[in-house]
């Protein structure tokens, strides 16, 4: 299973929708239907960011500062909508509004219910991305991207380790090939299924 499908089964499960929906005050489907299209962006996002030595440091260390273990439902609920405003406003830069306008006529949600929800979403998301990282194996070597059954958790944090080792983004073999040394993380978010 690819990471944007085990983040999404995990973020739209009936009882994350729940928190997500009492915190915003939309209903379930607009909360799915603005996490299936959220998430995307924000990987995207965390991705391009991480693709220099500087931003896959910063990545790793707002990783290291959100480390939240309870369920992604819980975690909705006791989200800091401040600190993740912040984080968002670090991950989308100057494309902050236009996603969020975005996202609200796709969800038919407002801009406050989005913002909101967002959010909420953000540091559910660093949390996830943290534990996945902690749950990944060791790499002695460099790491190995491995896109033949999708992006995995184990793909973007070696390419982040690979940057932070000050080993640089590598290079993309031929598409025809399952196994690649690597891209920047913005050509392995667009090939997410």
């Amino acid at each position: 299973m690819s990471l944007l499908e085990t983040l999404l089964q995990s973020m739209t499960s009936t009882s994350s929708l729940d928190s997500m929906s009492r915190r915003t005050g939309g209903s379930n489907d607009q909360m799915a239907a603005l996490i299936t299209a959220a998430l995307p962006i924000l990987l995207k996002a965390l991705t391009a960011n991480a693709s220099t030595k500087s931003g896959a440091a910063s990545l790793q260390e707002a990783l290291s500062q959100h480390t939240e273990t309870g369920s992604v439902a819980e975690q909705f609920e006791t989200a800091d909508v401040d600190d993740g405003a912040k984080i968002l406003q670090h991950i989308l830069g100057g494309n902050s509004s236009s996603v969020m306008n975005g996202l609200s006529r796709q969800s038919g949600l407002s801009n406050d219910q989005v913002g909101s929800a967002l959010g909420a979403l953000a540091p559910v998301l660093l949390s996830s991305l943290s534990a996945a990282n902690n749950q990944a194996p060791a790499r002695q070597t460099r790491p190995a991207i491995d896109l033949s059954d999708g992006i995995d958790a184990s793909d973007i944090m070696g390419f982040m380790q690979m940057m932070s080792a000050g080993q640089g983004a590598p290079q993309r073999r031929p598409q025809n090939q399952a196994s690649f040394d690597g891209s920047d993380l913005l050509g392995l978010l667009s090939m997410l299924k």
